[in-house]
């Protein structure tokens, strides 16, 4: 046996192939509107990071340019305390050799102020 809708008039023909066909219209469009959506979006997404990337690159130069900079400055720094202390031990090294060594009396000699 058929189903009631199936063995009725033309009208109720018409329901059944009217939804039918709206079912598979809906059904294709949301599947296209999703398949466009992802295209869509991927396709934004590649523009956005194109954009930072063609933007952020300056910032991230000129960034590593000042940090190069810094660098460069805290490494001629380092170098003028690294020379001051050489400078430094040399001469703390020459001064012992001209300073004529001290005579320590023994304690039996000592004279204390009291």
């Amino acid at each position: 046996m058929l189903p009631h809708i199936l063995n009725g008039t033309l009208r109720e023909h018409y329901v059944l192939l009217f939804s039918m066909a709206g079912s598979i219209a809906a059904v294709i469009g949301f599947a296209g509107a999703w398949v466009g959506a992802q295209f869509g979006a991927r396709r934004a997404a590649r523009l956005a990071a194109e954009e930072v990337l063609s933007r952020g690159g300056l910032s991230v130069d000129r960034s590593l340019t000042a940090l190069v900079q810094a660098v460069d400055s805290i490494a001629l720094e380092v170098e003028r305390l690294s020379e001051g202390q050489r400078f430094t031990a040399r001469l703390m090294s020459e001064r012992q050799a001209l300073i004529p060594p001290v005579k320590v009396e023994s304690p039996a000699r000592v004279i204390t102020p009291h």
